[in-house]
């Protein structure tokens, strides 16, 4: 399953890449001196894009857990002993805790200081949450403790709510919706990606879900890496992308050969209310 999982991140980066390039390439030609975006094919490529690469990423998701299961248990489906996987885990977090600081001190020349300094405060908090929050997956966990460790996975998650929050108040009265719209798209994204990997902590897995909005947000954090925005932000956006992919490339390796019992019981499964459309 390594060369599978290696395989799988391969691919979701480099549509990330993808998705940069072409978000680039619109910045470039589809806005004038003024910042105002006049019509442009890019303005219909780059959506078209994130449209196809969502699908593809549920198509292939699909094939594989049609044939492959994931476990669901959080230690069985995070665990990541070993030197390296600390020091990736860490460095990460590093990163984002670099990105938090950065906001708090480039946040006195902005207009919105309060809500910069409590996203880049919710950054450092991320960054020493998210380590501790895998490096759990390799000790037993005891009841008592279980609290404490859905802490650790919510932190991201209210990060980037918060941000939609700084985004709205932000952008509250900017006409120019292509100026955003990439970066909304992606908050609300990251914060689904964490969501569904707090889940293991909470309990409910859904191994469909959480892989696609895992990938989903890898891919829109390296896309939207191509606006203009302050060092700190762009650090943030980057280390949350690692993170997943990190998280997912942990995942992937953890899929293992569906028993026969398991495809029975998913023959004898009732058929979807909505017409055979699982939902992502």
């Amino acid at each position: 399953m390594q060369n599978k999982a290696l395989e799988n991140t391969v691919f979701v980066l480099a549509a990330g890449a993808f998705g940069v390039f072409l978000r680039w390439l619109q910045l470039q030609l589809a806005f004038d001196e003024n910042g105002l975006c006049g019509p442009s094919v890019f303005n219909v490529i780059v959506p078209v894009f994130i449209l196809i690469v969502a699908w593809v990423l549920r198509r292939r998701i699909g094939q594989t857990l049609d044939v492959l299961a994931l476990p669901t248990g959080f230690p069985s489906a995070l665990g990541n002993a070993g030197r390296f996987y600390a020091f990736l885990r860490w460095l990460l977090g590093a990163i984002m805790i670099g990105g938090g600081v950065l906001m708090i001190r480039g946040s006195e020349v902005e207009k919105l200081v309060v809500m910069l300094r409590l996203l880049g405060g919710f950054a450092i908090v991320s960054g020493i949450c998210f380590p501790l929050y895998l490096g759990w997956a390799n000790r037993e966990i005891k009841a008592r403790q279980r609290g404490l460790l859905c802490l650790l996975g919510l932190a991201p998650i209210l990060l980037f709510a918060l941000w939609l929050v700084y985004d709205y108040m932000n952008n509250a009265i900017n006409s120019v919706v292509w100026a955003f719209l990439i970066e909304v798209a992606t908050v609300s994204t990251l914060m689904l990606a964490f969501f569904r990997l707090a889940g293991f902590a909470y309990g409910q897995v859904q191994p469909k879900k959480t892989l696609f909005w895992l990938q989903f947000g890898i891919f829109m954090s390296l896309t939207v890496l191509a606006d203009d925005r302050s060092t700190g932000m762009q650090l943030v956006f980057f280390s949350a992308g690692m993170m997943l992919t990190l998280a997912d490339f942990i995942l992937l390796t953890k899929l293992r050969e569906k028993t026969e019992e398991e495809k029975a019981d998913e023959k004898q499964a009732p058929e979807p209310s909505d017409g055979g459309i699982e939902k992502l």
